[in-house]
């Protein structure tokens, strides 16, 4: 009986010391948790180290980040990724100086504990950073009851590198929070554990986001290239009215000139295009010599000065389209977009590359329509002038001086002059060197014939 008492008495004060001593192992944390991803973002600090002990649990996006710092810029950020193998994940401390992708910085140490790694599609991250509450033009104020903290998302896309400056798609949707870090401060600091629920955090808002001028710039590129250039090859080809040409070749030079525009704006957003020493810009840059080309060289001055300025109209056209349908295919590989929309993009290329040849192979064997027009007027005009063969009909002569009231029809007499007399005059029919459409008349069934005015 007593060694049964002794028992029971032995494991109630284990069950008591291992609940204090639980208790006292529970680190001061401050916790960020989103309900809609389930991400949750716990920070532990020390009273005595500048060290952070970090918590972080968020769905398996692309790339996922959690920020100190009100806005991107001057913040320190920790992008956490999957590895090249897709087994664990490339955790990568990176610092922002604006609104751009930010960068990764080496001078920031961080060490992964036990723990970390992907389970059930999540990215989960327990570790230490190592001199994480000062940064260049930023630092942690451990006395703040609401620290400004920030967080992003990567698209749904996959992403796997072991590369910590990996180039990183848009965040699709991005938010702000704030912590109290004298919460999460103690004298014995620790990675926090799992605990889905807000403690010592303040959601701010989560919101959206859509890169307008990178969608932009694509659209007016495209429209440009697979839309009004073939276009336009149609008007050239097959309209008299050159304006419509000239017309359809200024609204695609306004076009290409935003998407440029647009193009340039959107470079110094990603560490990628910064320094434009990418395939895709240095193509796009080329392409600007033969498009301006295009638009300099029908002018009169400079058209007049040889004749072979003309000829080069098609072969530049050519160049330009296949420089820019290149350059627009290479800067789908520099956005990192899904394979799905680049071979869309290939196969819309292909179609008009098609499509423009049969009308350019046609248009060379006829003749554009301008150009055929122009010469008909040309050739006209020399008829006219030397031969008299411009155009057919009856030409009508009065002689209002004639005393037996004759009214005569063609011209000079000839062989074939017919002459029908009335009790008026008389009529001089087809009096040329060919008969005219009154001699044909003449030669209607039914219809008397008059030869030196005898039937």
């Amino acid at each position: 009986m007593h060694s049964f008492s002794f028992y029971i008495s032995a494991l109630l004060v284990a069950l008591f010391t291992s609940g204090i001593h639980a208790q006292q192992k529970a680190p001061a944390a401050s916790t960020f948790y989103l309900d809609q991803t389930e991400t949750q973002f716990s920070l532990s600090l020390a009273n005595d180290s500048a060290d952070v002990y970090i918590y972080f649990a968020s769905p398996a996006y692309s790339w996922v980040a959690v920020g100190f710092g009100a806005s991107m810029e001057n913040s320190l950020m920790l992008v956490m990724y999957a590895n090249a193998r897709g087994d664990n994940i490339t955790i990568s401390p990176r610092l922002s100086t604006g609104h751009t992708e930010p960068s990764f910085s080496p001078a920031i140490k961080i060490d992964v504990l036990n723990g970390t790694g992907i389970y059930d599609d999540l990215y989960v991250l327990r570790a230490v950073c190592h001199a994480c509450r000062v940064w260049p033009n930023g630092f942690l104020e451990t006395s703040s009851a609401a620290a400004p903290m920030l967080f992003a998302f990567g698209p749904g896309t996959a992403k796997q590198s072991d590369d910590r400056n990996a180039p990183l798609r848009r965040h699709v949707r991005y938010g702000t929070f704030s912590m109290d870090l004298t919460a999460a401060t103690s004298g014995d600091a620790s990675v926090p554990e799992a605990e889905p629920q807000l403690r010592g955090a303040v959601i701010q808002g989560m919101k959206k986001d859509r890169d307008g001028k990178d969608l932009a710039h694509a659209i007016l590129g495209c429209v440009a290239l697979f839309v009004l250039w073939p276009i336009n090859v149609v008007l050239a080809g097959f309209f008299r009215n050159i304006k419509l040409h000239v017309g359809a070749s200024v609204a695609i030079l306004v076009f290409l000139v935003l998407s440029y525009g647009l193009g340039i704006a959107t470079s110094s957003q990603y560490n990628r295009s910064k320094s434009y020493h990418s395939p895709h810009q240095i193509l796009a840059f080329v392409a600007l010599f033969p498009t301006l080309l295009l638009a300099v060289l029908p002018a009169k001055k400079l058209a007049a000065l040889s004749p072979r300025i003309p000829k080069l109209h098609t072969p530049l056209t050519t160049l330009t389209f296949t420089l820019l349908v290149l350059s627009g295919g290479l800067g789908l590989r520099l956005s990192m977009s899904p394979n799905p929309l680049i071979l869309a993009y290939v196969a819309v290329t292909l179609f008009v590359a098609a499509f423009t040849t049969f009308i350019l192979l046609c248009v060379r064997r006829r003749g554009s329509a301008y150009a055929r027009a122009t010469t008909r007027r040309r050739l006209g005009e020399e008829d006219e002038a030397d031969m008299g063969m411009a155009r057919w009909g009856v030409r009508k002569k009065l002689s209002g001086s004639s005393s037996d009231g004759s009214w005569e029809a063609g011209g000079v007499g000839g062989p074939y002059g017919h002459e029908r007399s009335t009790s008026q005059g008389s009529f001089v029919m087809g009096r040329g060197t060919m008969p005219g459409p009154q001699y044909l008349m003449n030669m209607h069934p039914g219809v008397p014939v008059y030869v030196n005015g005898q039937k």
